[in-house]
């Protein structure tokens, strides 16, 4: 069953902003949570992947602001 078109003027926009920053906030909330969690993972690979998760979240952020203003 097709759902119907948004016939709002910023329906589509707001929709990929709205993804952007869910986006951006699961990848910080993951990177806090590989930080605080006690796992059987050792301190400097968690730091290693706690970071390229801060970076994704970034470059995600940013690439996306950029697409939408643009």
């Amino acid at each position: 069953m097709p759902s119907l078109p948004d016939r709002s003027p910023g329906g589509n926009k707001s929709r990929q902003l709205m993804m952007l920053k869910l986006t951006v906030a699961v990848l910080l909330g993951v990177a806090f949570l590989i930080l605080i969690l006690p796992v059987g993972i050792p301190k400097p690979i968690r730091l290693i992947v706690a970071m390229t998760d801060l970076t994704a979240a970034a470059a995600i952020w940013l690439l996306g602001k950029q697409r939408l203003n643009g």
